[in-house]
């Protein structure tokens, strides 16, 4: 459910249309889950994205 569709259900009960420039900018906060963090054991190098390898030396991540 996207930012447009909170906007009509809070419409749709009544809010204050300025209530929700209040709460669309909190949208991209939900659903976010914790991913496991990978470190570079040379350049010590972090990340939480889907690489494999380090982008500055080529060496396998770990994960912490």
């Amino acid at each position: 459910m996207g930012s447009l569709g909170i906007s009509i259900l809070l419409l749709y009960l009544g809010f204050p249309f300025f209530f929700m420039f209040l709460f669309i900018p909190l949208i991209p906060l939900f659903g976010r889950e914790k991913r496991e963090e990978k470190i570079c054991p040379l350049c010590g190098y972090r990340t939480s994205g889907d690489e494999i390898f380090c982008p500055y030396d080529a060496e396998p991540l770990k994960e912490s």
